[in-house]
C-alpha cells in the first residue's frame, strides 16, 4: 500500500469502504479479523491516509463478501437505514374504538411506514365499514380479531397475516378477552385522499 498527501481519490475510496462495512454491520475490527489485516490499517484506508492495491482492497472487500464491481457499483449517494428509538415513534390513542397505535413513519427515501396496533378487548372501528388510502400488510402478533371485508368475515388468531389492497372496505374487531396486537406494513397513499378517513390513514 502506497503512502498518500490526502488524495481525493483516496478519500472517496475510504469513504465508500466505510459505507460498505457499515452497509453491512461490520466494526472496523471485525473485518480486519475476516481479512487478516490490522485494524489500524483499515482506519486509515477508510480515512484516505493510504490507498489499498487492488489485490488489497479485494482482500478485503472477499471478507465481506463483496465483489470489486459491486463495490464500485454502490451508490454512495443513497440513504442510509434509519432506527428509532422507543420514545422517537410516534404514538396515537383513539378511545373511541378502543385502538393505540404506535407509528414509524415513512421518510422522504421510503415508501413504507411500520405501525403497530393495539385493539383492546372491544375495540371496535366502527359499524360502518372504512375505506383504505393505501394498500397494507398485517401479521397479527397476538390475540384474536375480527376482520370483515365487504360482506365476507374473518376470524384472526395469532400468527394470521392478512394483505389489504388499496381502495378496500374494512371493519376490524377485537371479539376476544385480551388485547390484540398487530404490526402492519403501509404503503403510500393514493394522491386523492378515499373516504372516509379512518385512524389508520393519518401519519401524525
Amino acid at each position: 500500500m502506497s503512502q498518500t498527501d490526502r488524495d481525493p481519490e483516496a478519500i472517496a475510496l475510504g469513504e465508500r469502504l466505510r459505507l460498505v462495512r457499515e452497509l453491512n454491520g461490520l466494526s472496523q475490527r471485525e473485518l480486519a479479523r475476516r481479512a487478516g489485516v490490522t485494524n489500524s490499517n483499515i482506519s486509515l484506508i477508510e480515512q484516505g491516509q493510504i490507498s489499498p492495491s487492488v489485490g488489497s482492497l479485494a482482500k478485503l472487500l472477499d471478507a465481506i463478501p463483496l465483489s470489486l464491481a459491486q463495490f464500485f457499483a454502490l451508490d454512495t449517494r443513497a440513504p442510509l437505514g434509519i432506527v428509532l428509538t422507543r420514545d422517537q415513534v410516534i404514538r396515537s390513542e383513539h378511545p373511541e374504538s378502543g385502538l393505540m397505535i404506535e407509528r414509524f413513519p415513512r421518510s422522504d427515501c421510503h415508501s413504507l411506514s411500520l405501525e403497530r396496533l393495539q385493539f383492546a378487548p372491544g375495540a371496535d372501528t366502527g359499524a360502518e365499514p372504512w375505506q383504505l388510502s393505501s394498500a397494507r400488510s398485517g401479521w397479527l402478533l397476538s390475540g384474536r380479531l375480527e376482520l370483515t371485508l365487504g360482506v365476507r368475515c374473518y376470524t384472526l388468531n395469532e400468527g394470521d397475516v392478512c394483505q389489504l389492497p388499496q381502495g378496500q372496505w374494512f371493519r376490524v374487531r377485537n371479539t376476544g378477552s385480551v388485547p390484540a396486537i398487530a404490526v402492519v406494513a403501509r404503503g403510500a397513499d393514493c394522491p386523492v385522499p378515499l373516504t372516509p378517513t379512518t385512524p389508520f390513514d393519518h401519519d401524525q
